[in-house]
């Protein structure tokens, strides 16, 4: 053993590979979203639990756990409008809260109004399988959901998954004029070194370096064109 002198320590001089900072998950675009909502048929319970809970976390950027542990009863009015107290990851008491649009409360209210159990002690989104009837969702379920109503707009991949929807909230915000304070605020990053990191995505997709390159090397792409025999 290395701590009795019998061989060197093999692996003293090897670095841990360097994590990147980047997205691990996909995020959708304004028409994919969309879409994803639009392909949900609301005349069934399941379909209007799923459309109130999907279009929730796009419009708040709610986690998975945030989502299981919100009760009806979390759901207040505050300064005018109606907020959902959450408890946030690590955290042990719900003192956040995220607000809750007009356009979004309205299905919620629905959804909740054709429930059996609609107390204020009874999970915000429950089951609504006969044998899981009225019971919490576990994160497994709520990430189930959100991939098969994912594959039902055609929207399939391995990068897209429940999280994709707390990006998608994140990246909307920041294109329709959010600023990055703002945009930590919403997703309650603890630094904002975090939220840049969607900020920098942006400005990367934005930057035409390669375009611009190839446009002095080979011209516009209105100019250029292959020579055929």
């Amino acid at each position: 053993m290395s701590a009795n002198g019998l061989y060197a320590y093999i692996s003293a001089n090897v670095k841990a590979p360097r994590l990147t900072e980047g997205f691990k998950r996909d995020y959708l675009t304004a028409d994919q979203a969309r879409r994803l909502l639009q392909q949900i048929d609301c005349s069934s319970l399941q379909g209007k639990h799923d459309y109130a809970m999907l279009l929730l976390m796009l419009t708040t950027g709610l986690r998975t756990i945030e989502v299981m542990r919100a009760l009806i009863g979390d759901l207040r009015p505050c300064a005018g409008m109606t907020v959902l107290y959450i408890q946030g990851k690590g955290q042990h008491e719900k003192a956040e809260y995220v607000k809750i649009s007009p356009q979004v409360e309205q299905p919620l209210r629905l959804y909740i109004s054709a429930r059996q159990d609609s107390s204020d002690s009874a999970p915000l989104f429950a089951s609504v399988s006969r044998r899981n009837d009225s019971q919490p969702l576990t994160t497994r379920s709520i990430s189930r959901i959100v991939k098969q109503r994912l594959a039902g707009a055609d929207l399939v991949s391995d990068r897209l998954t429940a999280h994709s929807l707390r990006h998608t909230a994140a990246t909307l915000n920041l294109l329709a004029g959010g600023t990055p304070e703002e945009t930590q605020q919403l997703l309650r990053h603890k630094s904002i070194t975090t939220t840049m990191i969607y900020s920098h995505a942006l400005e990367r997709a934005d930057n035409p370096s390669e375009c611009r390159i190839t446009n002095v090397l080979l011209g516009s792409a209105a100019e250029y064109g292959f020579q055929q025999d």
